[in-house]
């Protein structure tokens, strides 16, 4: 893999009036509540992302997309793609890429306001509504100099490697350049000894200025794994897991010699896997900041409390609760 990624970068080099780099390197500390017999209650890490971007022939371009951390200890290829970008409403973007569900997902890891993704998305992406695939995606993006069609709208047709394949589809409405309205449809086959055919919904608002952003988010979507299990077993396996969340965040100006901005952040989460078990579910709220020594270079911090419970206790636990204080860098 990495000769492959040497050879890559040989060729983009060679090439470099044409293509464009991108990405961000992260470094950090993470406390958790956890049983030290069973898994570190404390963590260091270090990742980055290198995207290097094709200015093709007119209306083209491609994109490679590289991960590394030291979990994994190895750079993968997370994303290939290819798209062509036309003078009308629609573009058309193929290769392995995401499937458009959910306003939080959609937005890439760098520019989040929070360190790690919110319990909604994060257990949500476990059932395959968040994740990345071989797909065929037309789309359009609103642009406030063609404030005449107020619509974002994005179409995936999407394949895997274990008989799955998927439709997704999500519309937005902008009232302008700030706030827009959104609705998202997701449509699962999944093949195998026990095939399955799930779906999956969900709505969000969000407003963004330059200082402050603001979104509430909620998901309705069945379990295709628990909805296996129960067909199994000969029950009922339509199986829906419940999910809201919003977010706020504002920044300050302070033009210090050494902080630029400091911007506060809060989210607040509710997720139930069972929705016919309402009494199993978990409670997040994150209380964080990031503080700007420039645009581009920020510390992070967040203290993310996560209170779960399930029908067969009646006190709620903080495990996998965390603080997490991190570097980034993004470029």
């Amino acid at each position: 893999m990495k000769k492959i990624l040497l050879l890559l970068l040989i060729s983009a080099i060679s090439f470099a009036q044409n293509i464009e780099f991108s990405g961000y390197g992260a470094t950090g500390f993470r406390f958790f509540d956890r049983n030290r017999l069973n898994n570190p209650n404390q963590e260091t890490y270090y990742e980055g992302k290198l995207q290097a971007e094709f200015n093709l022939k007119k209306g083209f371009e491609a994109q490679l997309d590289f991960r590394g951390n030291n979990i994994d200890k190895s750079v993968e290829l997370r994303e290939f793609s290819a798209k062509y970008e036309s003078d009308s409403w629609y573009n058309i973007k193929i290769g392995h890429i995401k499937r458009p569900f959910g306003y939080e997902y959609m937005m890439n890891r760098e520019k989040l306001w929070t360190i790690d993704r919110s319990i909604v998305q994060e257990r949500i992406s476990q059932l395959g509504y968040g994740s990345r695939s071989v797909a065929i995606m037309a789309y359009y993006e609103y642009d406030d100099d063609k404030s005449e069609f107020p619509y974002s709208w994005f179409l995936s047709l999407s394949k895997d490697n274990s008989s799955g394949s998927a439709v997704t589809g999500r519309v937005s409405y902008h009232f302008n350049d700030d706030l827009a309205v959104s609705g998202n449809y997701m449509y699962q086959a999944i093949g195998g000894d026990v095939p399955v055919k799930v779906s999956g919904f969900a709505a969000d608002i969000a407003y963004r200025t330059k200082k402050f952003d603001a979104n509430i988010e909620a998901v309705y979507a069945q379990d295709p794994v628990e909805g296996r299990i129960r067909e199994l077993a000969g029950k009922e396996n339509t199986v829906f897991a419940v999910g809201v969340k919003t977010m706020l965040a504002r920044k300050f100006v302070i033009d210090g010699s050494f902080l630029e901005d400091i911007e506060p952040v809060f989210i607040a989460g509710y997720f139930v896997p069972e929705s016919d078990i309402s009494d199993r579910h978990i409670i997040q709220g994150v209380l964080g900041s990031n503080f700007y020594i420039d645009k581009e270079i920020r510390i992070r911090l967040n203290a993310d409390m996560r209170f779960t419970k399930t029908e067969f206790d009646e006190n709620y636990s903080t495990k996998e609760s965390r603080v997490v204080l991190e570097f980034q860098v993004i470029f």
